[in-house]
């Protein structure tokens, strides 16, 4: 028998295995943007160039979404809490040897052991929520692990700020080893060891292979384009390569007996709009902090921690928002709750609209309140229909919600930096704006979608 509810022998929640994925969450999302700030210092440190140093932040995202698929048909087959606890450890270790670099060439090389490592926990963590917790419990569940990865993403560059000033750029590292220790502890006591396995079934291996070049190429591609232009030779051939892998990897999932990815989910309109979603959420908002990040420091002329503080209008309603989500999830439509949220965090875009370079943060505040709730109220809403799926696919349907997530964050980088290129530095704030333009509308695009498609009856 499966064990699913995880429930002390008094018929209460036991929220003990929560804490140790909610750690292990934390500590992989924050180690996406913790990074940023510190670039300065490891090219001074590594004597590396700011081509080099991209790759310190590019490398891990990329690994992340290149496996996210592999990762979740993996769990599925040989276990969510074996791989989870592998994988957190294997996080800390990569940690470590990040910490420990003596050259930019070794840190890019770790952090892609990271993105890697981090690929498995993000896909167990969700399964393992849809397999310990069901019904309100789960929402709640839900509601905490998607609080966690939002305030973790935003205070990343407070964090970094701090211990890069205080300790040095490689305590940023080096403080993931007593939370991998901590997470791998609690898992290990209080995660459930009986699961209902993929077992028996032929390795799907080409799929891994075909879809981890076609992702890599296209952010390749997108990531180049604003510097190159969309004609430069290297682009063409890495969007061209992008395009044949993808159809290719589509054909042999098809054909395979038990592919990476099984495409008959997709036969589900929940299932796709359940895809869209976080794509929309990761596209929109979160992607544009990265340029406010720009914004506060070279245009606002705010210090590190300053910019940090500056994100608290979005860190808090996410945080109200995720507390007290769980408890009405279950009573909301799903269209309704997702494309709700995600209408929110349009009209947060859109009240932002109209930011010059004498405006200031406070500009920005009513806004970022606005689409703080929809991200609180979104993430979780998402994350627990993505495990909605039989038991055995619980983990494949989790790889490809985080791919949507990560998806949506790289493509939504890149191609905003696209857009920004085409201004003058001396137009940052116009640039800015037209960002906002363009996020506000994959918001409201994603609104409207989502609850279409959520609205219908799940196909035969």
């Amino acid at each position: 028998m499966v064990e699913r509810q995880a429930e002390r022998t008094d018929g209460r929640v036991d929220w003990l295995p929560l804490a140790g994925i909610v750690l292990a969450v934390f500590m992989l999302m924050l180690d996406a943007t913790v990074v940023t700030v510190a670039l300065p210092a490891m090219g001074r440190d590594l004597d590396g160039g700011l081509g080099d140093l991209q790759w310190v932040v590019n490398a891990y995202t990329i690994a992340m979404a290149a496996v996210q698929l592999t990762a979740g048909a993996l769990a599925d087959r040989y276990g969510r809490r074996r791989l989870f606890l592998l994988s957190v450890t294997a996080f800390a270790v990569a940690s470590l040897a990040c910490g420990l670099a003596p050259t930019v060439g070794v840190l890019v090389a770790a952090r892609v052991t990271q993105g890697l490592a981090g690929a498995v926990i993000f896909a167990t963590t969700l399964a393992l929520i849809g397999q310990c917790y069901t019904g309100a419990a789960r929402g709640t569940a839900f509601a905490v692990r998607g609080t966690a990865a939002g305030v973790a993403v935003v205070l990343g560059p407070v964090a970094g700020g701090l211990l890069t000033e205080g300790l040095g750029w490689r305590w940023i590292f080096f403080l993931n080893l007593p939370v991998a220790l901590a997470a791998v502890v609690i898992g290990w006591i209080r995660l459930p060891s009986v699961e209902e396995l993929a077992r028996g079934r032929r390795i799907d291996v080409r799929g891994p292979v075909l879809w981890a070049v076609s992702l890599v190429s296209l952010v390749y591609a997108l990531l180049h384009a604003g510097e190159r232009g969309w004609a430069d030779p290297e682009v063409l051939i890495c969007l061209t390569v992008a395009a044949v892998s993808l159809a290719v990897f589509l054909a042999v999932e098809h054909r395979h007996a038990h592919p990476m990815l099984d495409l008959s989910l997709f036969g589900s309109r929940r299932f796709v709009g359940t895809q869209i979603g976080p794509f929309a959420v990761q596209g929109s908002v979160f992607a544009l902090f990265v340029y406010f990040s720009v914004y506060f420091t070279d245009q606002l002329g705010y210090s590190v921690v300053e910019t940090g503080l500056a994100f608290l209008p979005v860190v808090a309603p996410i945080m109200v928002a995720g507390a007290v989500v769980g408890a009405v999830l279950e009573r909301i439509p799903p269209w309704l709750g997702v494309g709700g949220a995600l209408g929110l965090i349009g009209l947060g875009l859109l009240l932002m609209l109209g930011i010059t370079r004498d405006t200031g943060s406070a500009h920005l505040v009513a806004g970022m309140i606005v689409a703080g709730f929809g991200c609180g109220v979104a993430l979780p809403a998402l994350g627990s229909l993505a495990v909605d799926v039989p038991p055995r696919r619980i983990g494949v349907a989790a790889g490809v919600n985080n791919t949507a997530l990560q998806l949506g964050f790289a493509l939504g980088v890149a191609v905003y930096g696209a857009v920004l290129g085409a201004f003058p530095a001396t137009a940052f704030a116009d640039g800015l704006d037209h960002l906002i333009t363009l996020g506000a509308a994959v918001a409201l695009a994603g609104a409207a979608t989502t609850a279409a498609l959520l609205r219908r009856p799940r196909a035969a």
